[in-house]
Protein backbone atom coordinates (compact mmCIF):
# COMPACT_ATOMS: atom_id res chain seq x y z
CA UNK A 1 0.00 0.00 0.00
CA UNK A 2 1.30 3.73 -1.19
CA UNK A 3 0.89 7.01 0.75
CA UNK A 4 -1.19 9.28 -0.92
CA UNK A 5 0.97 12.73 0.01
CA UNK A 6 4.84 12.63 0.61
CA UNK A 7 5.75 11.92 4.02
CA UNK A 8 8.53 14.15 5.36
CA UNK A 9 11.59 12.06 6.73
CA UNK A 10 13.41 15.41 8.23
CA UNK A 11 12.43 18.63 9.65
CA UNK A 12 13.56 20.35 6.90
CA UNK A 13 11.12 18.48 4.50
CA UNK A 14 8.00 19.98 6.53
CA UNK A 15 7.64 22.53 3.83
CA UNK A 16 5.20 25.08 3.00
CA UNK A 17 3.56 23.62 0.08
CA UNK A 18 3.68 20.30 2.00
CA UNK A 19 1.94 21.44 4.70
CA UNK A 20 -0.90 23.10 2.11
CA UNK A 21 -1.75 19.76 0.60
CA UNK A 22 -1.93 17.84 3.20
CA UNK A 23 -3.96 20.19 5.46
CA UNK A 24 -6.20 22.03 2.85
CA UNK A 25 -9.45 22.92 4.55
CA UNK A 26 -9.03 21.91 7.83
CA UNK A 27 -9.87 24.16 10.56
CA UNK A 28 -6.58 24.60 11.25
CA UNK A 29 -6.01 26.60 7.91
CA UNK A 30 -9.93 26.89 6.99
CA UNK A 31 -9.78 29.13 3.51
CA UNK A 32 -5.47 30.07 4.42
CA UNK A 33 -2.47 28.59 2.93
CA UNK A 34 0.92 28.55 4.92
CA UNK A 35 3.18 30.62 3.47
CA UNK A 36 6.27 29.74 5.82
CA UNK A 37 7.16 27.72 8.88
CA UNK A 38 9.59 27.56 11.53
CA UNK A 39 10.50 24.43 13.29
CA UNK A 40 11.55 23.83 16.91
CA UNK A 41 12.97 20.52 18.16
CA UNK A 42 11.16 20.26 21.54
CA UNK A 43 14.00 19.53 24.20
CA UNK A 44 16.31 16.54 25.14
CA UNK A 45 14.32 13.36 27.12
CA UNK A 46 11.04 14.71 25.74
CA UNK A 47 10.79 11.60 22.77
CA UNK A 48 12.58 8.35 22.81
CA UNK A 49 11.87 6.93 19.90
CA UNK A 50 10.13 10.01 18.15
CA UNK A 51 11.29 13.56 17.32
CA UNK A 52 8.97 16.11 18.54
CA UNK A 53 8.79 19.77 17.06
CA UNK A 54 6.59 22.73 17.35
CA UNK A 55 5.82 23.71 14.19
CA UNK A 56 4.90 28.03 13.56
CA UNK A 57 3.17 28.40 10.19
CA UNK A 58 2.13 31.76 9.00
CA UNK A 59 -0.44 32.39 6.99
CA UNK A 60 -1.54 34.39 4.07
CA UNK A 61 -4.52 36.53 5.45
CA UNK A 62 -4.83 39.76 5.97
CA UNK A 63 -3.25 39.87 9.58
CA UNK A 64 0.08 37.65 8.54
CA UNK A 65 -1.41 35.79 11.54
CA UNK A 66 -0.05 32.12 13.03
CA UNK A 67 -0.94 29.07 13.61
CA UNK A 68 1.08 26.68 15.72
CA UNK A 69 1.17 22.29 15.59
CA UNK A 70 2.95 19.68 17.06
CA UNK A 71 4.83 17.38 14.54
CA UNK A 72 5.92 13.92 15.14
CA UNK A 73 8.77 12.02 13.44
CA UNK A 74 10.73 8.99 13.88
CA UNK A 75 13.86 9.79 16.08
CA UNK A 76 16.61 8.46 13.38
CA UNK A 77 19.06 7.78 16.31
CA UNK A 78 16.59 5.50 17.51
CA UNK A 79 14.64 4.61 14.51
CA UNK A 80 15.45 0.78 14.24
CA UNK A 81 14.26 -0.21 18.07
CA UNK A 82 10.66 1.91 17.37
CA UNK A 83 10.58 0.06 14.13
CA UNK A 84 11.20 -3.16 15.91
CA UNK A 85 8.51 -2.10 18.51
CA UNK A 86 6.08 -1.22 15.67
CA UNK A 87 5.70 2.08 17.75
CA UNK A 88 5.31 4.66 15.40
CA UNK A 89 2.83 2.66 13.27
CA UNK A 90 0.72 1.75 16.27
CA UNK A 91 0.25 5.21 17.26
CA UNK A 92 -1.05 6.24 13.53
CA UNK A 93 -3.70 3.63 13.79
CA UNK A 94 -4.78 4.43 17.13
CA UNK A 95 -5.53 8.33 16.38
CA UNK A 96 -7.25 7.11 13.06
CA UNK A 97 -8.90 4.18 15.01
CA UNK A 98 -9.75 4.85 18.62
CA UNK A 99 -9.29 8.27 19.41
CA UNK A 100 -13.08 9.34 18.39
CA UNK A 101 -13.85 6.68 21.20
CA UNK A 102 -11.63 7.79 23.96
CA UNK A 103 -13.33 9.04 27.25
CA UNK A 104 -10.23 10.99 28.34
CA UNK A 105 -8.25 14.37 26.76
CA UNK A 106 -6.01 13.57 24.18
CA UNK A 107 -4.27 15.92 21.29
CA UNK A 108 -6.30 16.26 18.14
CA UNK A 109 -4.82 14.64 15.28
CA UNK A 110 -4.85 17.08 11.95
CA UNK A 111 -3.08 14.72 9.83
CA UNK A 112 -1.41 11.20 10.20
CA UNK A 113 0.36 9.01 7.22
CA UNK A 114 2.68 6.00 7.22
CA UNK A 115 4.24 3.81 4.40
CA UNK A 116 2.23 0.30 4.95
CA UNK A 117 3.92 -2.67 5.04
CA UNK A 118 2.31 -6.19 4.83
CA UNK A 119 4.82 -8.08 6.83
CA UNK A 120 3.50 -5.24 9.60
CA UNK A 121 0.37 -5.62 9.31
CA UNK A 122 0.92 -9.45 10.08
CA UNK A 123 2.78 -8.72 13.15
CA UNK A 124 0.78 -10.67 15.38
CA UNK A 125 0.56 -13.95 14.42
CA UNK A 126 4.95 -13.60 13.42
CA UNK A 127 5.59 -12.18 17.16
CA UNK A 128 3.54 -15.02 18.29
CA UNK A 129 5.67 -17.72 16.62
CA UNK A 130 8.70 -15.97 17.43
CA UNK A 131 8.17 -16.11 20.82
CA UNK A 132 8.07 -20.04 20.76
CA UNK A 133 11.56 -19.90 19.49
CA UNK A 134 13.87 -21.58 21.97
CA UNK A 135 15.92 -18.58 23.29
CA UNK A 136 19.22 -19.37 21.18
CA UNK A 137 16.66 -19.05 18.26
CA UNK A 138 14.62 -16.27 19.91
CA UNK A 139 17.82 -14.00 20.30
CA UNK A 140 19.28 -14.80 16.70
CA UNK A 141 15.25 -13.57 15.58
CA UNK A 142 15.33 -10.56 17.61
CA UNK A 143 18.89 -9.35 16.41
CA UNK A 144 17.63 -10.03 12.62
CA UNK A 145 14.45 -8.41 13.48
CA UNK A 146 16.64 -5.58 14.60
CA UNK A 147 18.60 -5.98 11.16
CA UNK A 148 15.45 -6.16 8.83
CA UNK A 149 13.54 -3.08 10.97
CA UNK A 150 16.72 -0.90 10.39
CA UNK A 151 16.95 -1.51 7.21
CA UNK A 152 13.27 -0.86 6.74
CA UNK A 153 13.77 3.08 6.51
CA UNK A 154 9.50 3.43 6.70
CA UNK A 155 8.47 6.69 6.71
CA UNK A 156 5.80 7.98 9.39
CA UNK A 157 4.49 11.68 10.39
CA UNK A 158 1.38 12.93 12.72
CA UNK A 159 0.60 16.47 12.95
CA UNK A 160 -1.16 17.59 15.81
CA UNK A 161 -2.99 20.00 18.00
CA UNK A 162 -0.55 22.15 20.02
CA UNK A 163 -1.67 21.95 23.89
CA UNK A 164 1.47 23.93 25.06
CA UNK A 165 -1.13 25.83 26.92
CA UNK A 166 -1.41 23.44 29.61
CA UNK A 167 2.05 22.62 32.39
CA UNK A 168 3.57 19.47 30.65
CA UNK A 169 4.28 16.82 33.55
CA UNK A 170 7.81 16.48 34.72
CA UNK A 171 9.01 13.15 35.46
CA UNK A 172 12.22 13.91 36.88
CA UNK A 173 10.65 16.62 39.66
CA UNK A 174 8.02 13.98 40.64
CA UNK A 175 4.43 14.31 41.70
CA UNK A 176 2.65 14.17 44.89
CA UNK A 177 0.24 11.79 45.77
CA UNK A 178 -2.97 14.53 45.13
CA UNK A 179 -1.37 14.66 41.71
CA UNK A 180 -1.96 10.83 41.30
CA UNK A 181 -4.72 10.54 42.63
CA UNK A 182 -5.93 12.79 40.13
CA UNK A 183 -4.19 11.04 37.32
CA UNK A 184 -5.74 7.62 38.80
CA UNK A 185 -8.95 8.12 38.27
CA UNK A 186 -8.36 9.65 34.95
CA UNK A 187 -6.92 6.61 33.72
CA UNK A 188 -9.53 4.44 35.31
CA UNK A 189 -11.88 6.18 33.01
CA UNK A 190 -10.04 4.99 29.94
CA UNK A 191 -9.73 1.43 31.65
CA UNK A 192 -12.97 1.11 32.22
CA UNK A 193 -14.66 2.17 29.01
CA UNK A 194 -12.61 -0.61 27.62
CA UNK A 195 -12.72 -3.03 30.32
CA UNK A 196 -12.91 -6.48 28.83
CA UNK A 197 -14.60 -5.07 25.10
CA UNK A 198 -14.66 -6.00 22.08
CA UNK A 199 -13.43 -3.11 20.41
CA UNK A 200 -9.78 -4.28 21.96
CA UNK A 201 -9.53 -6.73 19.13
CA UNK A 202 -9.52 -6.94 15.21
CA UNK A 203 -6.91 -4.05 15.37
CA UNK A 204 -3.62 -5.94 13.90
CA UNK A 205 -1.68 -3.14 15.68
CA UNK A 206 -2.88 -3.61 19.02
CA UNK A 207 -0.94 -6.43 20.73
CA UNK A 208 -1.66 -7.97 23.94
CA UNK A 209 0.79 -7.25 26.22
CA UNK A 210 2.04 -10.82 26.81
CA UNK A 211 2.77 -11.71 22.87
CA UNK A 212 6.71 -11.13 23.01
CA UNK A 213 7.04 -11.91 26.57
CA UNK A 214 9.68 -14.91 25.93
CA UNK A 215 11.74 -12.34 23.60
CA UNK A 216 11.64 -9.65 26.17
CA UNK A 217 12.76 -11.90 28.90
CA UNK A 218 15.73 -12.79 27.00
CA UNK A 219 16.08 -9.35 26.33
CA UNK A 220 16.20 -8.38 29.75
CA UNK A 221 18.92 -11.63 30.62
CA UNK A 222 21.60 -10.63 27.76
CA UNK A 223 21.04 -6.84 29.40
CA UNK A 224 21.41 -8.29 32.87
CA UNK A 225 25.69 -6.96 32.83
CA UNK A 226 24.88 -3.22 30.52
CA UNK A 227 22.26 -2.49 33.45
CA UNK A 228 23.97 -3.26 36.48
CA UNK A 229 27.02 -1.12 34.90
CA UNK A 230 25.08 1.24 34.23
CA UNK A 231 22.54 1.53 37.02
CA UNK A 232 25.36 0.62 39.92
CA UNK A 233 24.19 0.86 44.02
CA UNK A 234 20.42 0.97 42.68
CA UNK A 235 20.88 -2.17 40.64
CA UNK A 236 22.13 -3.81 43.20
CA UNK A 237 19.48 -3.31 45.73
CA UNK A 238 17.76 -4.93 42.43
CA UNK A 239 19.76 -8.12 42.41
CA UNK A 240 17.88 -10.56 44.30
CA UNK A 241 14.38 -9.47 42.24
CA UNK A 242 16.25 -9.53 39.22
CA UNK A 243 17.73 -13.18 40.10
CA UNK A 244 14.00 -14.05 40.37
CA UNK A 245 13.30 -12.41 37.40
CA UNK A 246 15.50 -14.58 35.44
CA UNK A 247 14.07 -17.95 36.55
CA UNK A 248 10.50 -16.70 36.62
CA UNK A 249 10.28 -13.71 35.11
CA UNK A 250 8.03 -15.05 31.94
CA UNK A 251 5.52 -16.97 34.35
CA UNK A 252 5.11 -13.46 36.41
CA UNK A 253 4.06 -12.38 33.67
CA UNK A 254 1.85 -14.39 32.05
CA UNK A 255 0.29 -15.09 35.40
CA UNK A 256 -0.52 -11.32 35.34
CA UNK A 257 -2.02 -11.03 31.66
CA UNK A 258 -4.60 -14.22 33.51
CA UNK A 259 -6.32 -10.44 34.90
CA UNK A 260 -9.21 -8.93 32.86
CA UNK A 261 -7.75 -7.08 29.33
CA UNK A 262 -8.35 -3.26 28.62
CA UNK A 263 -6.71 -1.01 26.61
CA UNK A 264 -3.28 0.37 27.81
CA UNK A 265 -1.65 3.39 27.20
CA UNK A 266 1.17 1.67 28.17
CA UNK A 267 3.81 4.37 28.72
CA UNK A 268 1.64 6.19 31.56
CA UNK A 269 4.27 8.88 33.03
CA UNK A 270 4.59 12.30 33.76
CA UNK A 271 6.27 13.48 30.81
CA UNK A 272 3.03 11.78 28.60
CA UNK A 273 0.72 14.22 30.47
CA UNK A 274 0.17 17.62 30.24
CA UNK A 275 -2.39 19.45 32.80
CA UNK A 276 -4.67 22.30 31.78
CA UNK A 277 -6.44 22.67 35.29
CA UNK A 278 -8.13 20.38 36.93
CA UNK A 279 -7.87 18.18 32.88
CA UNK A 280 -5.30 15.72 32.36
CA UNK A 281 -4.13 15.58 28.58
CA UNK A 282 -2.42 11.90 27.62
CA UNK A 283 0.04 12.40 25.13
CA UNK A 284 2.45 9.90 23.04
CA UNK A 285 0.36 6.76 22.44
CA UNK A 286 3.28 5.21 20.69
CA UNK A 287 3.43 1.74 22.86
CA UNK A 288 -0.27 1.26 23.32
CA UNK A 289 -1.75 -2.31 23.87
CA UNK A 290 -4.08 -4.15 25.52
CA UNK A 291 -3.60 -5.76 29.31
CA UNK A 292 -4.07 -5.52 32.78
CA UNK A 293 -5.06 -2.42 33.60
CA UNK A 294 -2.80 -2.62 36.46
CA UNK A 295 0.41 -2.50 34.49
CA UNK A 296 -0.71 1.24 33.78
CA UNK A 297 -0.84 1.59 37.42
CA UNK A 298 2.35 0.64 38.51
CA UNK A 299 4.42 1.97 35.64
CA UNK A 300 3.20 5.22 36.20
CA UNK A 301 3.39 4.97 40.20
CA UNK A 302 7.28 3.85 39.47
CA UNK A 303 7.83 7.20 37.22
CA UNK A 304 6.20 9.41 39.54
CA UNK A 305 5.68 8.66 43.19
CA UNK A 306 8.32 9.68 44.79
CA UNK A 307 8.04 9.39 48.69
CA UNK A 308 8.48 5.85 50.45
CA UNK A 309 5.20 5.00 51.49
CA UNK A 310 3.12 2.34 50.58
CA UNK A 311 1.06 3.00 47.47
CA UNK A 312 -2.30 1.31 49.42
CA UNK A 313 -3.94 4.17 49.78
CA UNK A 314 -3.37 5.06 45.59
CA UNK A 315 -4.55 1.18 44.89
CA UNK A 316 -8.10 1.92 46.63
CA UNK A 317 -8.41 5.59 45.19
CA UNK A 318 -7.89 3.59 41.43
CA UNK A 319 -9.91 0.87 42.38
CA UNK A 320 -13.40 3.05 43.53
CA UNK A 321 -12.95 4.61 40.45
CA UNK A 322 -12.69 1.82 38.46
CA UNK A 323 -15.87 0.54 40.12
CA UNK A 324 -18.04 4.13 39.66
CA UNK A 325 -17.45 3.59 36.29
CA UNK A 326 -19.16 0.29 36.06
CA UNK A 327 -16.55 -2.11 36.41
CA UNK A 328 -17.45 -5.33 38.84
CA UNK A 329 -16.13 -8.47 39.10
CA UNK A 330 -12.79 -7.01 40.07
CA UNK A 331 -11.64 -7.11 43.77
CA UNK A 332 -9.27 -4.82 45.52
CA UNK A 333 -7.43 -7.05 46.53
CA UNK A 334 -6.93 -8.88 43.24
CA UNK A 335 -5.71 -5.12 41.71
CA UNK A 336 -2.94 -5.58 44.59
CA UNK A 337 -2.06 -8.84 43.41
CA UNK A 338 -1.65 -7.55 40.38
CA UNK A 339 -0.23 -4.28 41.19
CA UNK A 340 2.39 -6.25 42.71
CA UNK A 341 3.24 -8.81 39.40
CA UNK A 342 3.28 -5.77 37.35
CA UNK A 343 6.10 -4.16 39.50
CA UNK A 344 8.36 -7.06 38.19
CA UNK A 345 7.19 -6.43 34.74
CA UNK A 346 7.76 -2.98 34.74
CA UNK A 347 11.21 -3.87 36.22
CA UNK A 348 11.85 -6.66 33.12
CA UNK A 349 11.24 -3.77 30.65
CA UNK A 350 13.06 -0.87 32.11
CA UNK A 351 16.59 -3.61 32.45
CA UNK A 352 16.65 -3.68 29.07
CA UNK A 353 17.58 0.18 28.70
CA UNK A 354 21.13 0.12 27.51
CA UNK A 355 19.67 -0.87 24.02
CA UNK A 356 18.12 2.57 23.64
CA UNK A 357 20.27 5.85 23.29
CA UNK A 358 18.92 7.77 26.21
CA UNK A 359 21.77 10.66 25.61
CA UNK A 360 23.69 12.08 27.95
CA UNK A 361 21.34 14.62 28.85
CA UNK A 362 17.89 14.91 31.17
CA UNK A 363 17.06 11.27 29.61
CA UNK A 364 19.81 9.89 31.73
CA UNK A 365 18.86 11.82 34.62
CA UNK A 366 15.49 10.56 33.90
CA UNK A 367 16.33 7.24 34.20
CA UNK A 368 18.21 7.47 37.12
CA UNK A 369 15.35 8.96 39.39
CA UNK A 370 13.06 5.72 37.80
CA UNK A 371 15.05 3.31 38.55
CA UNK A 372 15.39 4.70 42.25
CA UNK A 373 11.43 5.19 42.48
CA UNK A 374 11.32 1.55 41.59
CA UNK A 375 13.06 0.03 43.55
CA UNK A 376 11.54 2.03 46.21
CA UNK A 377 7.90 0.63 44.85
CA UNK A 378 9.50 -2.75 45.02
CA UNK A 379 10.77 -2.30 48.63
CA UNK A 380 7.25 -1.09 49.66
CA UNK A 381 4.96 -2.65 47.77
CA UNK A 382 6.70 -5.68 46.24
CA UNK A 383 5.82 -8.61 48.66
CA UNK A 384 2.65 -10.02 47.18
CA UNK A 385 3.99 -11.24 43.68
Amino acid sequence: MTSQHFIPETPEQISPEWLNSVLAGSDLLGNNRVLAVSRRVLGDGEGFVGDILRLTLTLDDADGSERTLVAKLPKLANRAVGELLGAYERESMFFETLLPTLPVQTPRLYHGDFDRDRGSENQEPILRQMDRLPRFLSGIAVRLGRRIAAGKKRRYILLMEDVSDAAPGDQVAGANRERCRKILEDIAALHAAFWESDRLFNHFWLLPSDIDVNMRHGMMRDSRAAFEKLFGDTARRLTARLDRLETHGVATVRQLCRAPATLLHNDLRLDNLMFRGDTTIFIDWQLVRRGPAAFDVAYFLTSALDDGGSADDLLAHYHAALCRRGVSGYSLESLRTDYALALDMVLMGLATVDQMNMGDGRGKLLLETWMQRLANRLDVDGTRA
